[in-house]
């Protein structure tokens, strides 16, 4: 028996059909994402962003937490003077504390060629013996970044002077950037107009006066607190950000969903507030992140001068104040507030340079 086998005929359009399928590969679906969403992304990429964060979170745990680690850890009030131990180095460094001190003496003579590095194997082996001491002893007993001129702990005084420069940071960024944006919203919506020139005439007024002796002026009048001294810097740090603000809105103010804003009516505080804000607002991020930086900096700077906050309040500013002329004979008195002030605003100027790419659509 003879047995045929018919195929089956495919169509043309069956085979094209066929050649789509396999040319074609299988693409996954792509989750969409909000701008704030794209936002978040870039900045769990950014491994150095997330480290500044990482660093000013342990700044903030450590200014909060002041009270707690003082008593609990440390055991020394940062108010509690002790004029027998003035100026005495860190308790762990009590023995190497001379010997460096004749290092520095040999190099002083004759340059380095003089310096005796053979001092630095006793230096090392006396700093790990009162590491190690200091670890195992009672709380306390050990002052782990030596005292100030009165003898009070230089450790305890940081942390505590943490909470004083950072409040005074969020104050100034507060102040200055709630003016700044509320003026350079009305300045660039009536740009050309009479309120424009009101605004501008003001910036000019005070940007034409020395912003440093103003202050210190005002501060030796009044001799403010934390919060008035805050005050003083943010009611005159503000026409920076509202130069800003107004130039960005020059070219917002015109664009379709303003005008069509304003075709059906509605308010020029909506208008403001509603449509034009929202699209200036990675830029007001960014600059209220940096001008918390820049008002830690101006406080220090003043109670260097000995104009902005003033003892017994520690602040990191009057600790460096508390340093001058004893910078050679204890320099860990200097130490612990720079590297303080060092840390803190390196991490708010390395966050907001990563919120700044972040906020940026056009920066992959």
């Amino acid at each position: 028996m003879k047995i045929t086998v018919v195929r089956r005929k495919e169509s043309p359009r069956a085979d094209a059909e066929a050649a789509v399928r396999v040319s074609i590969p299988h693409f996954r679906r792509t989750k969409e994402q909000t701008y704030w969403q794209a936002v978040l992304a870039k900045l769990l990429r950014d491994k150095l962003t997330l480290a500044a964060l990482f660093g000013l979170a342990v700044m903030v745990t450590l200014s909060v937490a002041a009270g707690w680690i003082s008593d609990q850890v440390l055991g020394f009030d940062p108010t509690t003077t002790n004029l027998t131990k003035r100026n005495a180095p860190p308790t762990w460094a009590a023995t190497a504390w001379p010997i460096f001190q004749e290092f520095t003496q040999t190099c002083q003579a004759g340059g380095v060629t003089t310096c005796r590095w053979s001092l630095w194997r006793a230096i090392v082996s006396a700093s790990l013996t009162g590491l190690r001491e200091c670890l195992a002893a009672p709380r306390g007993t050990c002052h782990w970044m030596g005292t100030d001129q009165a003898g009070r702990d230089v450790l305890s005084r940081a942390l505590y002077g943490g909470r004083i420069s950072m409040r005074i940071g969020l104050y100034v960024a507060s102040i200055s950037m709630t003016l700044g944006v509320v003026l350079g919203l009305i300045s660039g919506y009536y740009a050309a107009t009479f309120i424009d020139d009101i605004i501008n005439a003001i910036i000019q007024t005070l940007g034409s006066i020395p912003l440093l002796f103003l202050l210190i002026i005002l501060s030796r009048i009044f001799q403010p607190g934390p919060e008035g001294l805050a005050f003083l810097i943010g009611i005159f740090g503000w026409m920076g950000v509202s130069r800003l603000i107004r130039g960005q809105i020059f070219s917002i103010r015109e664009r379709e969903y303003i005008l069509a804003s304003r075709a059906i009516g509605a308010s020029i505080w909506r208008i403001m507030f509603r449509h034009i804000l929202p699209n200036v607002s990675s830029i007001v991020i960014v600059v209220g992140v940096f001008n918390v930086a820049g008002a830690i900096i101006a406080e220090a700077g003043l109670s260097y001068l000995g104009v902005g906050i003033g003892p017994p309040l520690p602040s990191w500013g009057n600790m460096m104040q508390g340093s001058l002329g004893n910078f050679t004979d204890a320099p860990w008195l200097v130490l612990a507030p720079g590297l303080f002030i060092f840390l803190t605003t390196l991490s708010i100027y390395l966050i907001g340079d990563g919120l700044r790419d972040a906020l940026d659509p056009w920066v992959k």
